[in-house]
Formats: structure tokens, C-alpha cells, sequence
């Protein structure tokens, strides 16, 4: 079974931390939608969705 992890990423691309654990893409995605602002505020610039610590895709966090 996969496990879903956001890496929150400085601007320059330095992680700041790691996310909890999700079971499911879906799980991941909806409480990246919900917390996306606070993690902003955080500091994090950019996300990156890890399956099994394999990065699917990278966001950015900025509105726009």
C-alpha cells in the first residue's frame, strides 16, 4: 500500500518539514486544500506530493 506525504520547500527549495502521513492521493490533496495557507504563513513557498517518497508533482503556494 502507498503512503502520500507533502514536503513543505523554502524559495529556495530547502525542505522545511514533512507533512503527516496520508493513505490516499485524494486525503493528501483535500487537507493540502484546507491547510495551504497556514503552511504559507509557515514559510513554505513551494509543496511537493511524495508517493513512497517519490515526488509525483511540485506546487508553488502563492496565490496567482
Amino acid at each position: 500500500m502507498s503512503t502520500f506525504t507533502w514536503v513543505l520547500l523554502d524559495a529556495g527549495g530547502s525542505e522545511l518539514r514533512t507533512s503527516d502521513v496520508f493513505e490516499s492521493k485524494e486525503d493528501a490533496e483535500a487537507w493540502m486544500g484546507v491547510e495551504w495557507a497556514s503552511l504559507a504563513g509557515e514559510g513554505a513557498e513551494f509543496v511537493s506530493l511524495r508517493e513512497d517518497g517519490n515526488q509525483l508533482y511540485k506546487m508553488s503556494l502563492s496565490e496567482g
